[in-house]
């Protein structure tokens, strides 16, 4: 039997050079029938082909673009697998690189010291990929300017580094708050708090919500500001900002609006009746009917189709024309927002 047919455990894969000796031709023709080379015989090709059947062989994409003139490999590292945002931003980057025949070895994080990013970069870079996209924006700017004058590099879901201007960037437009902004405004609030993560922890998120607080002060909006810490419980926080008069509280990410939610339950108070709440993100699952959740959908399928245009375009050496892309989301209005409570408006005219 030959060897890739047989599937009992410990038996070893079947090699190229297994392919060779079974269609009877040399290693380096099998080699570059694999590749799709050319320079091969029909009559060989066919031989070729019936000993890969044969042998159930499936080549080592990493092993060939370690010897291989061009890598087909891209390297994608990501701040988080667990997170719903990451797993759908990996996904639609491997959909994209798929199109243009490359292959995707993704890395996490996990907000490691830069050290870890570091070294994990390098062995992306050391396995000759092609290019690599940085989807997390806790990679010191010294680590991505080293990385990025080895190998094609773009930055993903956060805004350019002040100090690496050449690496091309896309994000989404921290402008885009607006729209939660002018939905609840057209509601009647008048009194918005707003809760922020800290800077360090979300630099792109920062930016959009640093946005927003300005903004509403601007518009003498701005009921409060509150920052946060991951998984803290908000039930202390949402109660001061219901008792000092906010009738909206617009959160960080969806994942905060749901933390918010469960301290207004915890709390005995009505969403929308007694108070507005926003997310922001819209990913998969939480942009479903069934949560209700009002917040701000981030093009992720855009975002991952746009960082693969600008890094194929890097690693041909095809002139980008730009420094960084800012994409537009959508607005999901759900159950979570309502008109302000008649109360507070009473309250407001008295």
């Amino acid at each position: 039997m030959p060897p890739g047919q047989n599937k009992q455990h410990g038996r070893r894969s079947s090699t190229i050079r297994d392919v060779a000796a079974l269609a009877g031709v040399s290693k380096s023709t099998a080699s570059r029938a694999v590749a799709g080379q050319g320079g091969v015989s029909a009559e060989n090709l066919e031989k070729i082909l019936k000993a890969i059947e044969q042998l159930d062989f499936v080549p080592n994409q990493i092993a060939r673009s370690l010897t291989a003139r061009s890598s087909a490999v891209l390297g994608l590292f990501l701040r988080h697998t667990r997170a719903p945002f990451y797993a759908h931003l990996a996904g639609a980057f491997e959909e994209s690189a798929a199109v243009k025949g490359y292959e995707v070895m993704s890395l996490a994080s996990g907000d490691q010291p830069d050290e870890a990013n570091y070294r994990s970069l390098m062995l992306m870079a050391d396995l000759h990929t092609a290019g690599i996209v940085v989807a997390t924006p806790n990679v010191d700017p010294r680590t991505i300017r080293q990385v990025a004058s080895r190998v094609p590099l773009v930055l993903a879901s956060q805004m350019g580094q002040p100090s690496n201007p050449g690496v091309p960037f896309v994000a989404p437009d921290p402008r885009d708050g607006g729209h939660l902004i002018e939905h609840l405004a057209g509601l009647g609030h008048t009194a918005i708090a707003v809760l922020a993560l800290p800077a360090q922890h979300a630099p792109t998120q920062w930016a959009r919500i640093s946005w927003m607080r300005d903004e509403l002060t601007r518009r003498g909006m701005l009921a409060g500001f509150e920052w946060i810490e991951p998984d803290q419980d908000l039930t202390e926080i949402v109660d001061s900002l219901y008792r000092s008069g906010a009738t909206a509280i617009m959160a960080p990410s969806d994942w905060v609006a749901f933390d918010v939610l469960s301290a207004t339950d915890r709390l005995g108070l009505s969403v929308p009746g007694d108070l507005s709440v926003t997310g922001y993100d819209g990913v998969p699952p939480f942009d479903h009917s069934v949560f209700g959740l009002t917040t701000y959908r981030i093009p992720v399928d855009e975002m991952a189709a746009a960082a693969l245009k600008l890094l194929d375009d890097l690693i041909h050496d095809n002139p980008i024309g730009t420094s960084g892309v800012l994409l537009h989301g959508e607005m999901i209005v759900g159950r979570t927002t309502g008109p302000v409570p008649a109360r507070k408006v009473a309250d407001r005219i008295s």
